[in-house]
């Protein structure tokens, strides 16, 4: 609720907006605005190729567009996913998986937030 709410003050999506009607809250399924263009490009994606644009492109495609601190913020993500997406993950690596993970969402939240001060 509270993400269909901030489309209402980015003045975007108007068509996900809540709607009330009498008492109660109804949100529109996302899935319907989505125009065919939109849909299609979605649709045929296997789980590989999911996993491919977690692990690999993202790290490919920022480089020489963002900050060096995002770039590498995004890479340790990316890194995360490829050892979490592992045959084989060492139960004393967890512990540092989860760990890092941690840093990298806050690090993440601390970009966007400054993103959005900046920009807003």
């Amino acid at each position: 609720m509270n993400a269909r709410l901030d489309l209402i003050e980015m003045n975007i999506r108007e068509e996900l907006v809540p709607k009330e009607v009498g008492k109660r809250t109804y949100l529109p399924a996302a899935c319907y605005t989505l125009s065919k263009k939109e849909k299609t490009s979605l649709i045929g994606l296997k789980s590989h190729d999911c996993h491919v644009l977690m692990q690999q492109l993202p790290s490919v495609a920022i480089r020489g567009i963002l900050q060096k601190n995002v770039r590498h913020t995004i890479t340790r993500l990316c890194s995360f996913f490829n050892s979490i997406c592992s045959k084989e993950v060492d139960s004393q690596k967890l512990d540092e998986l989860e760990e890092e993970i941690i840093v990298i969402l806050c690090q993440l939240e601390m970009f966007f937030f400054i993103f959005f001060l900046y920009y807003c």
